[in-house]
């Protein structure tokens, strides 16, 4: 009996939609379109404000010891008071400002939920997880099925198994550090960095990927520091003239935040993922950047 020929239309329904992370290739147009998209988003995510820190408080000087003998007391009585008249007070300490700092673990939630999805969906998990927990120790310890029922109505696909690799990732980085955060990755040497990872064999590839080529971007566009080996890792030529552009124009647009954010601006309406921009600023950046590979033990 003849079969009929499938139909193109038929094919690419089942594929489904387009990876909005398909890979691209740093050219000159892809960094321009790149720039662009960011902008756009960008203008629809607020300035933080930033953070200020009271300085600590210097010790209190020690006594001086009580001198002994009184031959020399008076010359001692003296010189004492010469040193306190030629001592300038101390000059009080500034208060320390600084602008928030991407949370490694939000950037975990995010991309593990919004895997194949805009970045809406990401954004909304996370704000459902914020506002349903204490804090991260309760999340860490609530079953992946209970998340799963918060966010059932969202039709992640796969989302159970989403859950569950959430679930065993921030227990293993629990267990690593003794504390739910990867804040530490800022100031770690890529060698650190590459054996944190192989203690946490339940972070994802994906997702070791994701957060190694964001902190690469971060170090690019904060660090006051040569980049130009940063620059390489994540496939940029920093003697191309449109690389050059490229990193001036980027670090112009996220100074003010002080970090790349992985949201998109307004959290959705109704508990519905915002879906007015396909993608974060960090997933617009990292889409371009060539996968990192796990060394697994």
């Amino acid at each position: 009996m003849p079969t009929k020929k499938k139909s193109k239309a038929a094919g690419a329904a089942k594929k489904g939609p387009a990876d909005p992370r398909e890979l691209l290739e740093p050219t000159p147009a892809n960094l321009t379109a790149a720039l662009k998209q960011l902008k756009a988003v960008l203008a629809d995510i607020p300035v933080p404000e930033p953070i200020i820190e009271e300085p600590e408080p210097d010790p209190e000087p020690a006594p001086a010891p009580a001198s002994s003998g009184n031959s020399a007391s008076g010359s001692d009585d003296g010189a004492e008071k010469a040193a306190e008249k030629d001592a300038k007070p101390a000059k009080p300490k500034e208060p320390i400002v600084r602008l928030p700092q991407l949370d490694y673990i939000d950037a975990l939630l995010h991309i593990y939920f919004a895997t194949g999805l805009p970045c809406g969906f990401g954004q909304e998990v996370r704000r459902r997880i914020e506002e349903s927990f204490v804090d991260r120790n309760e999340f860490r310890v609530t079953e992946a099925f209970e998340v799963e029922e918060l966010l059932e109505d969202l039709e992640i696909p796969d989302l159970f198994a989403r859950c569950l690799a959430v679930r065993e990732s921030i227990a293993q980085i629990y267990n690593d550090q003794n504390g739910v955060h990867m804040h530490f990755l800022r100031e770690a040497g890529i060698g650190d960095r590459q054996m944190f990872f192989q203690r946490v064999p339940a972070v994802e590839d994906h997702v070791v990927s994701f957060i190694s080529n964001l902190l690469t971007y971060e170090e690019v566009v904060f660090s006051e520091k040569s980049t130009l080996r940063a620059q390489q890792r994540i496939g940029l030529d920093p003697k191309n003239s449109a690389v050059a552009k490229f990193v001036d124009e980027l670090r112009a647009c996220l100074k003010p935040y002080g970090h790349i954010p992985v949201s998109i601006g307004a959290e959705g309406k109704d508990g519905k993922p915002n879906l007015k921009h396909k993608l974060s600023p960090a997933c617009i950046l990292v889409r371009m950047a060539p996968l990192v590979k796990v060394k697994r033990r």
